[in-house]
């Protein structure tokens, strides 16, 4: 029940309830800290996290979570593809549209796709905690490579238990609240 609740949340605003883990030794304080880092122009104010271009899908996703956890919505924008930051912004939609800082992430694997090197996979153990105990989910991230590195393309979770991994995709928003 509290997974449809999350994914509900999820799909009614793209609002991805946040996840929190390891701090990422990726991330940096700016351009300045790292002549190599890029960063995506986000619509969302605030200034972005810089992820170079070299980081990999794994470290990716765990700024990408990290932001989540802090409501950071500057840096889950830029670490969105640009389609899906696109798509997102032409609907007024975020990935965070609130800080969770009880959210707990941890990366179980990751891989770049052998049939298609462009495309990656990290999967993540993600768990809520409530007062009655934590709960946790399995969420694969489908991610991209850009000219400017590792980009967030959506994620596969499980929206019905017992049904398998749905992929919600973050560059086609309509295909997602249809799932809702």
């Amino acid at each position: 029940m509290r997974c449809a609740i999350l994914v509900g949340a999820f799909l009614v605003g793209l609002g991805l309830v946040g996840c929190g883990g390891t701090t990422t030794p990726t991330a940096q304080d700016g351009p300045a800290a790292n002549p190599n880092a890029t960063t995506v122009a986000a619509k969302p104010a605030g200034k972005a996290v810089s992820v170079p271009a070299s980081a990999t899908p794994e470290q990716v996703v765990s700024v990408f979570l990290d932001a989540l956890r802090g409501g950071d919505q500057a840096t889950t924008a830029a670490l969105l593809t640009s389609k899906a930051l696109t798509e997102t912004s032409q609907r007024s939609l975020s990935v965070c549209p609130q800080a969770t800082p009880n959210m707990q992430y941890q990366v179980t694997k990751s891989e770049v796709l052998p049939e298609n090197p462009s495309g990656a996979h990290v999967n993540v153990t993600w768990t809520e905690s409530y007062p009655d105990g934590n709960l946790s989910y399995e969420v694969v991230w489908v991610l991209r490579k850009q000219q400017e590195g590792w980009r967030v393309a959506g994620m596969a979770i499980e929206l019905v238990p017992g049904q398998g991994l749905a992929f919600l995709n973050f560059e086609d928003p309509d295909d997602m609240i249809r799932k809702q």
